[in-house]
């Protein structure tokens, strides 16, 4: 409230002009940032999106939803791939945000190149249909995509995901999102596809496998002091140590990694908000998820 009065007060005495000047200045700095955006060249059935997580409640969503899954537009993310579940689903849509993906792999881990190097295998072995993969315009002139387009099958879209821009108001924001001028933080990838989602205007968007249970598995080593993880996802589980780098040099701590998930959850009621501007409805069918942002429903429609 403070707030809202605090910006009316302010319109009654800044001259429009200096308005008008700050807007479009705002303007060109998007916009100069922006430029390899190309996620509003894709079509879309503008009906209804499937976002595909991959928590360990994927499985049983699967089980029950899995006609109209494939009846549906969809997108999936990360690891979904080399399950045998991505050649079933065929998903129009493949996002991927961490940055891991489009780094130096020989100076990872052996753990976390092995999961890029799965992920560039299945995804160029396993795709015969026409899937639009979308990444992160930093990504450009990565490795990986070199790779992968090797496959005339994957078709790459990219997103500005410039989000440190001070914007004055919300409806500001929710326009910039609607024109990727900036994009909401890639926080998560399941943050990142709700955007895309309200960006292509589907009218419902559905999350399943979306768990965002990481809260329940942090841990920190007795002895050690080490944050760590047991990293559950519906293909297996196992332990993992949390690193602020992608290296894994940098161990994190754990009230980093709190404000990581807290500002996760955050996000989600930020895009129902920008879900509501857009008049997109966003429903939860995970059979277990922490996301209390979006109504739970037990069908898709």
């Amino acid at each position: 409230m403070v707030i809202m009065k605090y910006n009316k007060f302010t319109k009654l005495f800044i001259p429009p002009i200096v308005i008008f000047i700050r807007n479009k200045w705002l303007n060109f700095v998007y916009r100069k940032t922006s430029y390899l955006s190309t996620i509003g060249k894709i079509s879309s059935s503008r009906d209804s999106l499937i976002v595909i997580g991959n928590g360990p409640s994927l499985t049983d969503s699967i089980r029950r939803f899995k006609d109209e899954i494939m009846a549906k537009d969809s997108i999936a993310v990360n690891s979904f791939c080399i399950s045998d579940y991505y050649t079933e689903i065929k998903p129009q849509y493949y996002l991927l945000v961490d940055p891991a993906y489009f780094g130096d792999i020989d100076t990872y881990p052996d753990s976390l190149k092995k999961v890029v190097l799965d992920f560039k295998r299945s995804m160029i072995d396993k795709t015969s249909w026409d899937i639009n993969l979308i990444v992160p315009d930093m990504a450009k002139n990565s490795w990986l995509l070199s790779e992968v387009r090797e496959n005339p099958s994957i078709h790459v879209y990219f997103f500005n995901m410039t989000n440190l821009v001070s914007v004055s108001s919300e409806k500001l924001k929710f326009k910039a999102w609607d024109n990727n001028l900036i994009a909401p933080p890639t926080q998560t990838c399941l943050n990142t596809c709700v955007w895309l989602g309200i960006f292509l205007r589907y009218k419902c968007i559905y999350l399943i496998g979306a768990d965002t249970s990481w809260i329940e598995q942090l841990h920190v080593d007795q002895e050690t002091n080490e944050v760590y993880t047991i990293d559950s996802h519906f293909y297996g589980k196992k332990k993992q140590l949390l690193y602020a780098d992608v290296e894994g040099k940098v161990p994190k701590k754990l009230h980093e990694e709190l404000n990581c998930i807290s500002r996760a959850l955050s996000l989600y009621w930020e895009l129902k908000y920008y879900a509501d501007y857009a008049g997109v409805k966003i429903f939860n069918l995970s059979k277990y998820s922490l996301i209390d942002a979006y109504e739970r429903r037990k069908e898709i429609y």
